[in-house]
């Protein structure tokens, strides 16, 4: 599990740093352009690191000037934690950008009770680094679903489908659990039902899917690629809502197709170990956040290597937290982000009393997070 995450240098994030509590469910709240997406952007590249190298992850921009943040020279992120309840190992992960003579260097690093190492250069990555690190963070899902791509009729022709960070996928996805596990598919239609009660089943039905191949002919002796476009047979998600049956998933509300999604990858064959999850409130009715929200509490009370962090902008949403899950961030007049728990106001103990944490958030906002960070 997660218990600190460091920024420093990463975009708006001058020194951030969130001690996330022990529930495995985390929120990140502020106003828009605050740095809350960066957050889970700096965790996500950390992951990918687990499995690729710098040269890898960076292969169309090696122009790491636009990660660090403004004027400074040098970015570093890091993540720790432990793995294990009844033994527990404490590890940690990092890695750093530098500026050389005007060439940035990266390199990442790990801990894990005094076995230390590091890599420098582009081909430097966590691969080496000792278990559980890669246990512990190899497992990452970054989702910033669009519910249009949920919806759209897709084709895999991977022997283990998924969904993609963006929503691509799902009915392939869903079409192998559906055949090879269904009582997960059947779980995932409940749960989809608590949230949406108007959903009573889903389904998923062949479709013509337009694809696109990377071809190549020798003309001269010289190799020409082009892309050629095909018609194959793919498959699409129906749904049967309680206002007509086999409804197809482009005529359903973004919300029931965007928890749809989650479901599907919180249940897939991969199963991940941390959810980083951009707007998890999205088209959703307050009634459904909350739900949401309680039936992520019930997977998470069944899976105890999961968590979640995400960010959102609802207070019906932090309603269902405690304070202490939940991390306000806010700008300086630098345009630093710092952030706080929310457990840290300073009126936090006693309003609380009287007040949901939604409410609480709601009328304190985030103007009282406002120490500017160290260094400035």
């Amino acid at each position: 599990m997660i218990e600190t995450i460091i920024l420093q240098n990463f975009k708006s994030h001058k020194h951030t740093t969130l001690h996330l509590d022990n529930s495995r469910l985390h929120a990140v709240v502020g106003h828009n352009s605050v740095g809350k997406t960066s957050v889970l952007q700096a965790v996500h590249y950390l992951s990918q690191l687990t499995s690729r190298p710098f040269s890898a992850i960076f292969q169309f921009d090696r122009s790491p000037e636009y990660l660090v943040t403004s004027g400074k020279s040098n970015a570093h992120v890091s993540v720790s934690g432990f793995w294990g309840y009844k033994t527990r190992q404490n590890w940690g992960a990092a890695y750093t950008w530098e500026d050389r003579n005007n060439n940035w260097i990266p390199s990442c690093s790990w801990t894990l009770e005094g076995n230390n190492g590091k890599q420098n250069g582009w081909p430097s990555s966590l691969q080496e680094a000792p278990n559980p690190i890669p246990g512990a963070m190899g497992h990452t899902v970054y989702l910033k679903l669009v519910a249009s791509n949920l919806a759209q009729a897709a084709y895999s022709d991977e022997v283990v489908p998924r969904v993609e960070y963006d929503g691509a996928g799902l009915a392939p996805t869903l079409d192998y659990l559906r055949g090879e596990n269904p009582k997960v598919f059947d779980q995932i239609q409940s749960m989809l039902r608590q949230v949406i009660p108007g959903v009573l089943g889903i389904d998923v039905r062949r479709a013509k899917v337009e694809i696109l191949r990377q071809r190549a002919i020798e003309v001269d002796g010289k190799t020409l690629p082009y892309e050629e476009r095909r018609e194959i047979t793919g498959q699409e998600v129906v749904f049967n809502m309680s206002s007509g049956e086999r409804l197809p998933a482009h005529a359903i509300s973004e919300g029931t197709i965007l928890t749809l999604g989650l479901l599907t990858v919180l249940f897939s064959p991969r199963k991940p170990s941390l959810i980083l999850f951009d707007d998890i409130e999205q088209g959703l009715h307050p009634h459904a956040q909350r739900e949401l929200i309680r039936l992520l509490k019930q997977i998470l009370a069944e899976n105890y290597n999961l968590q979640i962090l995400f960010t959102t902008h609802s207070p019906y949403i932090v309603d269902e937290l405690s304070a202490s899950q939940v991390h306000v961030l806010n700008s300086t007049d630098s345009g630093y982000t710092v952030t706080k728990r929310l457990d840290e106001h300073p009126d936090a103990q006693w309003a609380l009393q009287s007040l949901t944490t939604g409410e609480f958030w709601d009328a304190e906002g985030e103007a009282w997070v406002k120490q500017e960070p160290i260094g400035v």
